[in-house]
């Protein structure tokens, strides 16, 4: 049985799937971008939440989450409304409806 994609909740094939990666995860070749900015990625130049072991997305050089020593973690909520992405994920649950 395939194991399905970690963003896109697909099944992954193998001349399809990036990984598994270090936590275990698969994703689709198109799947495999940085979560805010929607890089294309490689396994070579992802970067995972080094401050967070429960995310398991990944992140390109430049917008991996680094806090400052006296900044708190960084919640995924807060990188939902990114200018690329503009929110529009189906589980975005905390966008803000207009009326």
């Amino acid at each position: 049985m395939n194991q399905p994609c970690f963003r896109c909740k697909r099944p992954t094939y193998f001349n399809d799937r990036m990984g598994p990666l270090k936590d275990g995860v698969l994703f689709h070749k198109g799947c495999f971008k940085c979560w805010i900015c929607g890089t294309r990625l490689s396994l070579k130049t992802y970067h995972n939440n080094r401050n967070d072991t429960q995310d398991l997305e990944v992140y390109c050089a430049g917008h991996v989450p680094t806090p400052g020593p006296h900044d708190p973690i960084p919640h995924r909520s807060n990188l939902l409304f990114s200018p690329k992405t503009k929110g529009d994920y189906p589980h975005n649950l905390m966008r803000p409806t207009t009326n």
